[in-house]
């Protein structure tokens, strides 16, 4: 299975690993896997959540970061932006 992420090196995107991981529990659940096939399953689903985990807390980052950012700009006071504007 292809997954679209592939051809940038990235590997499939959140959603698609969500979905993969998504079709592996459902598999799981049914119960009619064979055990061989069941550890196989597992083991695919304890890799994607490993690798969801590090995009999250790569997104998490990012969004502390940008959120500081704006704290600062937006701790500039109008009379900071007006002595700007008109020079």
């Amino acid at each position: 299975m292809a997954d679209k992420g592939e051809g940038r090196g990235e590997g499939p995107n959140l959603e698609e690993s969500l979905a993969r991981l998504e079709e592996i529990v459902e598999r799981l659940e049914s119960g009619d896997v064979p055990l061989e096939d069941a550890l196989s399953l597992f083991e695919e689903g304890v890799g994607i959540i490993k690798r969801v985990s590090l995009k999250l807390d790569e997104a998490e980052k990012k969004v502390e970061m940008l959120v500081k950012t704006g704290l600062k700009a937006a701790s500039v006071s109008p009379q900071d932006e007006e002595s700007t504007d008109e020079s």
